[in-house]
């Protein structure tokens, strides 16, 4: 561990966003401490190969947290969602600011969803989310606003778009399995609408911008899209980079397959919320661009993935 270079927890370390971002602090020399169930699981280990201090434990766990988070004077928050407890990832919200600041934490970044923009004062959307989704926005927002009046020096929220990883390994096997086993992704999207995406990478790429210049990003809540396709032309990429010449095409729902979906209690949300129709104006991509630069497109990111794309669609 380097004593001059700041030391980060990270939650979520194992996983799409907290494993892309412990990986660049520390390609940057900084020190990242994280907690994790399974300090046998591979993941785990890569991280612990590269350097990553971790803890036994989980998010419900105070004396491994408060162990993790020893040392550390910057925080990265974030809960994966419970659309079964609600009150979740607020409760663990409001306990990690309360250990990191009694650990002498100064700065927080927590990522959220873009959707929880539609909770502000003139971002309400078009179509107003179901119930279900109500909820979990909300609840998002209660994470957000734990960091935000959790009297740090400086706080940041990250709100991302749809994830580009959700179509490969491992994402795309929960909610996605459609695309990967018959070639289709019924979804609530429209063919003259395009969906919002975003590069897990870039997201660690913004977080370790805001860790590196914590007055600058102080504030700030940004939706994270770093492109926005047109469905069907997302998974003609996708086919492409495959390569072995088959097609992928998109189902658009109709209302009633989507109100099936509704009463049939889908947690799916591309299957039954047709709020996200209009999220990507949520997002700013050209202040994007002038904050951090470097959005990835799609096509750049399934270059970039190109062995992971082969394993999960050709090894199966």
């Amino acid at each position: 561990m380097s004593s001059g270079n700041p030391t980060v927890f990270v939650s979520m370390a194992t996983g799409t966003q907290g494993g892309a971002l412990a990986r660049q602090l520390q390609a940057l020399g900084w020190n990242v401490r994280a907690t994790a169930r399974d300090l046998d699981h591979p993941k785990a280990k890569a991280l612990q190969d590269i350097g990553v201090h971790l803890t036994p434990g989980d998010w419900d766990d105070e004396d491994a947290l408060r162990k993790a988070l020893t040392g550390c004077t910057k925080a990265f928050i974030g809960y994966t969602a419970n659309l079964l407890d609600f009150e979740a990832a607020p409760r663990r919200a409001q306990r990690m600011v309360r250990l990191a600041r009694e650990a002498g934490v100064t700065q927080a970044i927590c990522t959220t969803t873009l959707g929880t923009a539609i909770l502000e004062k003139g971002k309400e959307p078009r179509i107003p989310p179901t119930s279900l989704f109500a909820q979990h926005f909300a609840s998002k927002r209660r994470v957000e606003e734990a960091i935000e009046k959790g009297g740090f020096d400086s706080w940041t929220v990250l709100r991302p778009g749809f994830f580009m990883a959700n179509f490969l390994d491992p994402k795309v096997r929960y909610g996605y399995a459609d695309v990967l086993e018959k070639g289709e992704w019924a979804n609530v999207m429209t063919p003259d609408l395009t969906l919002g995406l975003v590069d897990h990478e870039y997201i660690a790429k913004f977080a370790a911008a805001a860790f590196r210049d914590p007055a600058r990003f102080n504030g700030i809540r940004a939706g994270l899209v770093t492109e926005e396709l047109p469905v069907q032309e997302m998974l003609d990429q996708l086919a492409a980079a495959i390569g072995d010449g088959r097609t992928l095409k998109a189902h658009f729902m109709t209302d009633e397959e989507i109100e099936k979906a509704i009463a049939e209690g889908s947690w799916a949300v591309f299957s039954r919320e047709r709020c996200v129709r209009y999220m990507d104006i949520l997002a700013d991509t050209k202040e994007l661009e002038r904050l951090v630069p470097g959005l990835t497109t799609f096509k750049e990111y399934l270059e970039r993935e190109k062995a992971l794309v082969k394993s999960t669609y050709l090894s199966t």
